[in-house]
């Protein structure tokens, strides 16, 4: 007589413990690491993982936060694993934690609008086009007010964040979601130069400091081993403006 399969159901603290876990490997953690970054021992991490009784959504949060993952990334892993599939990640944090997006059959896709330098600045102006191209991807649902679009990148100033020439990020616009730099978040820098006359772009990585934030090159070229100059081929009195125009939260590659 065939025995009838067993169906397990996860408490709360287990699916969330299993959501944790799952948010450190894509991190590339181990447990010993992330329970460093949470300045807890290795031992509690694992009990963590495991879905200990009683410990509370906050400090679950906390720990996921440590390791560079916010709430909604947490919950909706959580529902992951509660529903048996693979949620999307995070915005947060490099790119290796990031996805990318499937398009469904018939989806218009997004705009690439621009080309991104992903070493100094590039002119946006180079790349105009009167009519937009379109690439199969999919909006991000947790931004559905936003303006989001991609961006082709070009040069190598961010290939250690896997970010490789003709690759498109997928931006979400900062001003729409009230976005606050953080470190370790990927972005798109403007630089508005005679008034706005001239418009220029860059891909960098964010790095707060005590007098503000710095905005690095991640790269395998020793070229790119600086933080960004602001002011880098501006005139003597020029006026600029530079503003964090979009938060990349995905990765496109075409292949062929």
């Amino acid at each position: 007589m065939a025995s009838t399969p067993r169906t397990t159901t996860l408490t709360e603290q287990q699916s969330l413990g299993e959501a944790l876990k799952r948010l450190r490997q894509r991190a590339g953690l181990s447990q010993e690491q992330a329970a460093e970054r949470a300045e807890i021992v290795e031992i509690t991490w694992r009990r963590y993982e495991k879905g200990v009784r009683g410990v509370t959504l906050d400090k679950l949060i906390g720990l996921a936060m440590a390791i560079g993952f916010d709430r909604d990334a947490l919950l909706m892993e959580q529902a992951a694993v509660a529903g048996g599939s693979v949620a999307p990640p995070t915005a947060r944090g490099h790119l290796e934690r990031m996805a990318a997006y499937t398009p469904p059959p018939g989806d218009a896709g997004l705009v690439i609008r621009d080309r991104v330098q992903a070493g100094n600045w590039l002119e946006a102006d180079d790349t105009g086009q009167s009519t937009y191209r379109t690439y199969p991807a999919v909006r991000d649902a947790r931004y559905p007010h936003a303006d989001q679009w991609l961006s082709e990148v070009m040069g190598d100033s961010v290939n250690r964040l896997n970010i490789f020439e003709g690759d498109m990020v997928h931006l979400v616009d900062c001003i729409a979601i009230g976005y606050h730099p953080r470190t370790d978040d990927v972005v798109e820098v403007e630089r508005l130069r005679n008034g706005g006359a001239e418009r220029e772009l860059t891909i960098k990585q964010i790095e707060l400091v005590q007098d503000g934030l710095l905005l690095w090159p991640r790269s395998t070229n020793t070229r790119w081993s600086q933080p960004l100059e602001l002011r880098d081929g501006a005139g003597d009195g020029e006026e600029i403006e530079v503003r964090i125009r979009g938060l990349v939260i995905g990765l496109h590659r075409r292949f062929g």
